[in-house]
C-alpha cells in the first residue's frame, strides 16, 4: 500500500523554470518523498514558466497567479490549496534555487514531534562555495535590517551543529506545522519582498511557540538567483519597506527611534560607498522604500 500524503511543499516560481526545475529533481532524491504533495505556484512570470513547469513535470501541481503577488503572496496561494486537504500535517516552504540533501527532510519532522515546535530549519549552504555557510538559524532585532543570519559566509563547525531554538527562521527553507499555521496565520502579503518571514516567525514567538535550527537538516542555496540579482533598486527598495513595516508592526516608539537613527547612519555611508560603482540609486530607492514602510497601511495578517 502507498504511504500516505501527509506533508505538502509550496515552491513559488517567478520567471525561473530552470531553477526550479533543479530544485524540484533534487526534492526528487529526497527520503519522504513519497509522503510529499508538491506545488509550484507561478508568481506571474512572463517567460512562459507555467507552461513549462506543466510539460516538463505532469507529476506536479502549478498554480498560475497570473500576476506577481509578491514572495508572501505567492506562498500564500500554495499554502491555501494545500492545507484544504485535511491529510497534510505539515507545509514544507523551499525556495526555487536550492538543492536539498537526500536526508534533508525527516529530521525537521523529527523536531516537530514537539507540539510547542511551530517550526523547524535547516542548516544552509552557499551553493559556491559549497563549504560555506548561508544560515545556521538567526535572530531577529530591530535595527536597519531586522535578521541575523548565524554563520553567514563563514566554513561550518562545531558551533553550527548543534540543535538549538532560536528567534529567526529563513523560509528559503521552512517545515511549518499545520496547526502553528492555523494559530499564527499565513505570510503577509504587506511585505512584498523580504522580511515576511521575521514577520512570521516574530508572530508565532509571540504566540508562545518555538523555532528549532536543526543543523542535520541541509540544504544549499543559490543565492540571490531567485531575486535576479544583489543590491539593486528593486531589492532595495523593498527591502527598506519591508524592514520599515516590520518594525512599526513589532517596535514600539523608542525602537522606532532607533531604527530611524539606524538608517539616517546607514544610508549616506551606503550612498558613498554605491556612489563609485555607479550605483547609488540603489540606496536612494532604499530611501524611498523605508519612507514607503513608515507611511503605507499595515493591516492584519491574512488567516490559514
Amino acid at each position: 500500500m502507498a504511504d500516505p500524503i501527509d506533508t505538502a511543499a509550496v515552491l513559488v516560481n517567478w520567471n525561473g523554470a530552470d531553477d526550479t526545475l533543479a530544485t524540484l529533481a533534487s526534492l526528487d532524491r529526497a527520503a519522504g518523498r513519497a509522503t510529499l504533495r508538491v506545488v509550484v505556484v507561478d508568481n506571474g512570470s512572463a517567460d512562459g514558466s507555467a507552461e513549462r513547469l506543466r510539460r516538463a513535470r505532469p507529476d506536479v501541481e502549478v498554480i498560475a497567479t497570473g500576476e506577481n503577488l509578491g514572495f508572501a503572496g505567492g506562498n500564500d496561494v500554495g499554502l491555501r490549496r494545500v492545507l484544504a486537504d485535511p491529510r497534510i500535517a505539515r507545509v514544507l516552504l523551499l525556495n526555487t534555487d536550492v538543492e536539498v540533501d537526500p536526508g534533508f527532510l525527516p529530521p525537521l519532522a523529527a523536531a516537530l514531534a514537539d507540539p510547542a515546535v511551530a517550526a523547524a530549519g535547516p542548516k544552509i549552504f552557499c551553493f559556491d562555495p559549497p563549504d560555506r555557510l548561508w544560515a545556521a538559524g538567526g535572530r531577529l532585532r530591530i535595527r536597519e535590517t531586522v535578521t541575523v543570519e548565524f554563520g553567514r559566509g563563514l566554513p561550518d563547525g562545531p558551533r553550527f551543529s548543534r540543535p538549538a531554538d532560536v528567534s529567526y527562521l529563513t523560509t528559503c527553507c521552512l517545515l511549518v506545522r499545520r496547526g502553528a499555521l492555523e494559530a499564527v496565520g499565513l505570510l503577509d502579503p504587506a511585505y512584498f519582498l523580504n522580511v515576511d518571514d521575521a514577520d512570521w516567525c516574530r508572530r508565532a514567538l509571540d504566540a508562545g511557540l518555538r523555532l528549532r535550527y536543526v543543523p542535520e537538516s541541509r540544504i544549499w542555496h543559490k543565492v540571490a538567483a531567485s531575486t535576479a540579482g544583489g543590491y539593486t533598486p528593486v531589492k532595495t527598495f523593498h527591502t527598506g519597506r519591508s524592514n520599515a513595516l516590520y518594525v512599526r508592526r513589532h517596535g514600539g516608539p523608542l525602537a522606532l527611534a532607533g531604527f530611524l537613527a539606524a538608517n539616517l547612519v546607514a544610508l549616506p555611508l551606503a550612498w558613498l560607498r554605491e556612489l563609485p560603482r555607479g550605483n547609488a540609486g540603489a540606496v536612494a530607492a532604499k530611501a524611498r522604500g523605508v519612507l514607503r514602510g513608515l507611511t503605507d497601511p499595515l493591516p492584519e495578517p491574512p488567516r490559514a
